[in-house]
């Protein structure tokens, strides 16, 4: 059983060694920062189920040739405001970056835009795509599923699983602090918190699986919009649905974008949102609660944190990643001093 000690690293020698173990496996030097920058940003967020614990599981996918770390998408279907790409069974965070920016730059042609994925690697946490759209007045949707594979969660009265976890995220441009941004299971929680938490030894809380089935988050409302994920990122895209004989384990997506400008002046909108957050985190607080986070604010303040502090490192990932390091013969990540 593993324990749950942490070793602290820094945020850009992470980024270094992450960089080069992608690099190992053929990515191009670019492409290879671009991901590592969202790994790394995942362990900063604190959301360490999409951080350095799955550079391993990324690197033998590609050696095991269900990953093509090379791959470019490709344009199947284009009808100027809807658009599908194939990912070609690129890495997720490289094929979303390029369905995100194609679907901001079409959202700005036509207004809104529809961009629909299918054979993607997983892409880790979503908020980095949605967060890139808010920057340039751009609102979005992005709803996700296994292409029928990673059948984990029940539907409500159920005890057999029929459904994966179908994360959804959204992302809304703010004039000031983080933009507003939702990156959510539709389940209880995230498999990869799941496995985090299987690594470090611990319980599984029983609000999260009944008889080692995950549940839905909200029951009926997460199993809701689930299946609204389903439809839109494994039907709608071509990607694969769920059945008794699901598809290869692929992440199919569909991207909504929408140009703010086309209905309201970005600044004004965005302004408004500002005024919408202060009024609502401006309320009487519980006992024992500091203050009210919007979604999107607790990660930027732990990442703020953790570039100053360091990045603590769970012990059973720091050793994998050692063992990655010996792998490619590249210089191990080391501890920052004193800790």
């Amino acid at each position: 059983m593993e324990t749950n000690r942490t070793v602290l690293a820094d945020a850009d020698v992470l980024l270094r060694f992450t960089a080069q173990v992608l690099q190992q496996l053929g990515t191009s030097e670019a492409d290879a920062h671009d991901m590592a920058a969202q790994i790394v940003g995942s362990e900063l967020a604190g959301h360490e189920s999409h951080g350095m614990r799955r550079l391993p599981e990324y690197v033998d996918r590609a050696t095991s040739g269900h990953a093509d770390p090379r791959a470019e998408i490709t344009i199947e279907i284009d009808t100027g405001s809807l658009v599908r790409v194939n990912g070609n069974r690129g890495f997720g965070h490289l094929v979303l970056r390029d369905a995100t920016r194609l679907a901001v730059e079409r959202a700005k042609r036509h207004g809104i835009a529809g961009v629909a994925v299918r054979r993607s690697e997983w892409a880790g946490r979503f908020v980095d795509f949605v967060s890139w759209a808010a920057d340039r007045g751009v609102a979005t949707l992005l709803f996700a599923n296994d292409s029928g594979s990673g059948q984990v969660v029940a539907p409500p009265g159920g005890v057999e699983p029929r459904l994966s976890t179908n994360p959804i995220a959204f992302g809304i441009p703010r004039a000031s602090g983080p933009h507003l941004v939702v990156d959510m299971a539709t389940s209880a929680v995230a498999m990869g918190r799941v496995s985090e938490w299987r690594d470090r030894g611990e319980q599984i809380p029983d609000d999260w699986a009944a008889g080692g089935v995950l549940q839905f988050l909200g029951g009926a409302k997460g199993f809701g919009l689930a299946l609204v994920a389903e439809a839109l990122a494994g039907a709608l895209s071509g990607a694969g649905t769920v059945s008794p004989d699901p598809a290869h384990d692929h992440q199919g997506v569909f991207l909504i974008a929408i140009d703010v400008a086309r209905l309201r002046d970005v600044d004004e909108f965005a302004t408004e949102i500002d005024r919408v957050a202060a009024y609502v985190k401006d309320v009487p607080l519980a006992a024992g609660v500091a203050s009210v986070r919007l979604p999107g604010e607790g990660s930027a303040a732990s990442a703020a944190r953790r570039r100053a502090e360091g990045t603590p490192i769970q012990q059973f990932t720091w050793d994998r990643m050692a063992a990655l390091a010996e792998r490619f013969d590249i210089e191990p990540v080391s501890p920052v001093a004193g800790s």
